[in-house]
């Protein structure tokens, strides 16, 4: 099986935790499959928790039910395009639950599904999945104002990071809709590692902390209480979410 660890913590300025995740693996026929999420739900009052936390259990029923017969007939293109619907199905039932109210809420989602020596990623927000192929480094991108600054060539990446636009979003679930996806796909290799974060784990930890990723499930776990804790300690307010999937190594 491959190796999954996922945490969240409230964090040491908010009265409710938005953040959720879901971590789920399952062999069928001899091919594994696996379904690891992040969610960082956003709204007044208690609405972004609701909205995270719809995204999450949805996705688990999604996982479930698919499991009974059906997922192991599909492709993975076949998945990826199940999942999107769904997500653009959620963005819908969010936008209806928000109707009457003044509020909007919403939340951004980062993905991952593995079936069998094949992966995709999906995304949408500015929560992140970083994935590290030995000395090769994947993110995705967040979808933010500041994002688009910098690929407008308005703004440095280190210009972006201390910007107070940084957290404006331009894509979530929930909010508009119309909700674009972004998708990423590849080939497990023996030793890949997968991390799934909400901004408010990632957004106090240099690159290289983030990629100084131990290898055992036991020091994944220390790792990730690590880093919990220094972000916490250099003044991070938000909740903080992660989940690091760890493809072993051939024996």
């Amino acid at each position: 099986m491959i190796h999954v660890v996922g945490m969240t913590d409230i964090g040491n300025g908010r009265s409710s935790n938005q953040d959720a995740y879901i971590m789920r693996q399952k062999e069928e026929d001899g091919k594994l499959y696996l379904m690891a999420a992040v969610c960082d739900g956003m709204g007044g009052l208690r609405r972004g928790e609701i909205a995270s936390h719809y995204i999450i259990e949805v996705l688990k029923q999604w996982f479930d039910n698919m499991l009974c017969g059906v997922l192991k007939e599909k492709k993975i293109h076949e998945i990826q395009k199940n999942l999107i619907q769904l997500i653009q199905k959620m963005n819908d039932n969010l936008l209806l639950m928000s109707q009457g109210t003044e509020e909007s809420m919403g939340s951004t989602l980062a993905l991952l599904f593995v079936a069998g020596e094949k992966f995709f990623v999906l995304n949408v927000g500015d929560s992140r999945t970083y994935w590290f192929d030995h000395q090769r480094k994947f993110v995705t991108t967040d979808h933010t104002l500041v994002q688009l600054e910098v690929k407008a060539g308005h703004l440095t990446k280190e210009q972006a990071k201390c910007d107070p636009r940084r957290h404006i979003l331009v894509q979530c679930v929930g909010v508009t809709k119309d909700v674009r996806v972004d998708c990423y796909q590849g080939r497990l290799k023996p030793g890949m590692e997968f991390l799934l974060c909400t901004d408010g784990f990632y957004g106090l930890l240099e690159e290289e902390e983030i990629y100084q990723v131990e290898t055992s499930k036991e020091q994944m776990k220390v790792w990730v209480q690590n880093c919990f804790q220094k972000v916490k300690e250099r003044g991070e307010l938000d909740n903080l979410s992660c989940i690091m999937v760890k493809i072993p190594e051939k024996s």
